[in-house]
């Protein structure tokens, strides 16, 4: 009994060797930023130096423009390069709840990322907008650092109880949330505009068909959960707090207009749900994000390194994986000022 034990676990600590380490997945997220950034920082401003804003307008000038010297080869490259660089969100998304779900101090992690919230948003700016401060576009790890704090309060709902009148308006706020923020997105959607205001909201068509949603949404909650029994009722109304804390998140990543805004932090809500399978983990991520942008559906791509994902740690790179964001966008911004394009 004893040997084949010991033969089980020589066979799983094989398969944890012949697999792919966390800081092996971390280098190929790293990889994809570079390629996406490269494109996004300097050959956009190439291709716009060239007269592709214009060109775009009008299917003629475009096909003029298309066949001018090597106009055609790099903006078949930039499309390649942006749809490489699909890959490296999902997996920051990845690492992100894995290092949720296994790191010794929950407060430092979330001190690190807004600290570099902050050390990133300088070169994000220049890089994207040659402007030292753009209020209307935030770096990625405002996405991550609310998605974190979003996983911060799912956890909390789940582990402790709350007093039954924070618990009865937390659950009320669930609800009003899961019918304003989808009208509030179709708003958006149907007037093409970065946030609609409150009265455009009230006055959309769509608030009336969230509020249906929102009702829908009361009778499958208590047709799946007898709402008269104790167990229940509690788990019921963890849902709905879990609910308004997603919504909120979203809300809040959205009027900060952080990279990949509510939808980024929809994937990783998504993603810590599953976080027991991997694989179902990173389907659900790419399925969110697809459902953003079909140039997003290369991220199931990523779908293989994390089904060979062994669970270690690998080589320490933590403080380079960081550094890396902000160091290669001021990088990739001072070459486009040598370029003279910028």
């Amino acid at each position: 009994m004893e040997s084949s034990q010991t033969i089980s676990l020589e066979n799983q600590n094989t398969y944890a060797e012949k697999g792919i380490s966390g800081s092996t997945i971390k280098i190929i997220a790293i990889v994809a930023m570079l390629i996406d950034h490269t494109a996004a920082v300097i050959l956009e401003r190439i291709l716009m130096y060239r007269g592709y804003g214009i060109a775009s307008m009008n299917s003629d000038m475009m096909e003029r423009w298309m066949s001018q010297g090597t106009n055609g080869i790099l903006l078949i490259g930039y499309f390649i390069m942006r749809l490489i660089g699909r890959f490296g969100f999902p997996i920051f998304c990845f690492l992100l709840v894995e290092g949720f779900v296994h790191t010794r101090s929950r407060k430092k992690y979330a001190l690190r990322l807004f600290l570099f919230c902050l050390i990133s948003e300088i070169p994000f700016d220049l890089a994207l907008t040659s402007k030292w401060y753009y209020p209307s576009y935030q770096n990625v790890f405002f996405t991550l650092f609310i998605g974190f704090l979003a996983m911060c309060g799912y956890d909390y709902v789940q582990k402790h109880t709350l007093p039954k009148w924070l618990s009865t308006l937390l659950s009320a706020a669930g609800l009003l949330l899961s019918s304003f923020y989808p009208a509030m997105v179709l708003t958006n959607l149907s007037y093409n505009t970065v946030f609609a205001e409150f009265h455009d909201v009230l006055a959309s068509p769509y608030l009336l068909l969230a509020i249906l949603w929102a009702l829908v949404l009361v009778i499958l909650l208590l047709c799946l959960r007898p709402y008269h029994t104790k167990h229940g009722h509690e788990q019921t109304q963890k849902l709905c707090i879990c609910m308004a804390v997603l919504f909120a998140a979203m809300l809040c990543a959205d009027l900060l207009q952080t990279d990949y805004s509510g939808m980024g932090v929809l994937t990783i809500s998504l993603m810590y749900a599953f976080r027991y399978d991997r694989i179902k983990s990173m389907l659900a991520g790419c399925i969110t994000l697809t459902v953003m942008s079909l140039m997003e559906a290369t991220a199931f791509l990523m779908l293989i390194p994390i089904s060979k994902y062994n669970g270690k740690r690998g080589l320490n790179i933590k403080y380079f994986f960081y550094a890396f964001y902000p160091v290669h966008l001021a990088l990739l911004f001072l070459i486009c000022k040598l370029m003279g394009v910028a």
